[in-house]
């Protein structure tokens, strides 16, 4: 073979050497694109859902933080989501949560009172891709990402209403409220029509903590109304609520015969000897919320829960002492109760949403 041929056979070695490695590298390519393209087209699991919740006190008050809380615990346990709270108890605080939870990547931020309006409002202006809700707020602080929300316990405390005027033996029924909003208000006159619709001439006193955690002042207030002769004591105090169990309590050590309510939350375990019944909001509230947020189909407007809203409102009894209450007397409940739901009976209350897009 001369040197001419040898070159000739070995260029026309490495050629093809090369074309094979080529094919071969290009086939490779072309399987790596095929998986590449596999990925880009596969549906990824969907994100989980991030719910952040601020609250204007501790959830160890078992009245209006601890049924926030329950609310976060359900959207966790039906949702599978991923849930936070802070207790954000200041002004300098509010808007500072909000925007941890924003920056956090949490989609559903809850504002657990009235308070958080303005600040809730502030944020979600920057932040258009996450629903900002607050409790107890007002239509005016409805924007495109934010809505408020309110809880109406009156059909429910109109029950107990009607639970204290057929079971006084006094006709003296005594209320002890926090601090005078409207929306207690609205419950206390509620309770109040209850009363009146079984017993007209049944008296019902009134009187304010001034503070939601004064504890002792609110035992104060309800030992003077149980010395005055009050039998029946409904609060919506939050946690100073405790101070009237403990009166009612101490009044039973007496020998007197006294029974008080729960608000907001079922507070029957906080005290079994005091609570006969409770107005409860109910975690179907929060659940139906972040459903619409996880869902895409969350619309902002003023959200208004009844009774008549997927059990976000209801009545309770005590167990332990459910059969301290007359069977005529629950039945005159339940009676209510299905006709407040037919929408045949409509509760007395403070039209405070009237005019709004409310649901």
């Amino acid at each position: 073979m001369t040197r001419r041929m040898y070159w000739k056979l070995a260029d026309s070695l490495v050629s093809s050497t090369l074309t094979l490695c080529l094919l071969a590298i290009g086939f490779m390519l072309g399987c790596e694109r095929l998986q590449d393209s596999s990925k880009i087209i596969h549906t990824p699991e969907p994100e989980t859902l991030k719910v952040g919740m601020l609250l204007p006190g501790s959830i160890s008050d078992q009245g209006w933080n601890a049924l926030a809380h329950d609310g976060l615990k359900a959207i966790e346990a039906e949702l599978g989501a991923e849930i936070s709270y802070v207790e954000s108890l200041t002004p300098a605080d509010w808007e500072a949560d909000f925007r941890s939870y924003a920056m956090q990547g949490y989609n559903l931020i809850f504002g657990h009172g009235y308070e958080y309006q303005e600040a809730a409002i502030a944020v979600a202006q920057d932040h258009p891709e996450i629903v900002f809700i607050t409790s107890a707020g007002a239509s005016g602080a409805i924007r495109e990402n934010v809505s408020p929300i309110v809880f109406r316990l009156e059909q429910a405390t109109y029950l107990l209403g009607i639970i204290s005027g057929m079971m006084t033996q006094t006709d003296k029924i005594g209320i002890i409220g926090g601090q005078e909003l409207p929306s207690g208000s609205s419950t206390f006159m509620a309770f109040e029509g209850g009363v009146k619709s079984v017993n007209p001439d049944a008296v019902v006193q009134r009187d304010y903590v001034e503070d939601w955690e004064n504890i002792p002042k609110a035992r104060e207030l309800a030992l003077a109304q149980i010395q005055e002769g009050v039998d029946f004591i409904f609060h919506n105090a939050n946690e100073a609520g405790i101070g009237v169990f403990e009166a009612v309590v101490s009044a039973q050590d007496s020998g007197k015969t006294v029974y008080s309510f729960g608000a907001n939350r079922d507070q029957s375990a906080v005290s079994p000897r005091a609570v006969l019944a409770n107005a409860v909001i109910t975690p179907r509230a929060y659940v139906q919320l972040a459903t619409a947020v996880k869902n895409g189909t969350f619309k902002s407007k003023l959200y208004v829960f009844t009774m008549t809203t997927d059990g976000a409102i209801a009545l309770t009894y005590n167990p332990e002492l459910r059969d301290q209450v007359p069977g005529n007397v629950q039945q005159k409940v339940e009676e209510t109760r299905l006709q407040i739901l037919a929408g045949t009976l409509e509760v007395p209350q403070i039209d405070f949403t009237a005019g709004d897009n409310a649901e």
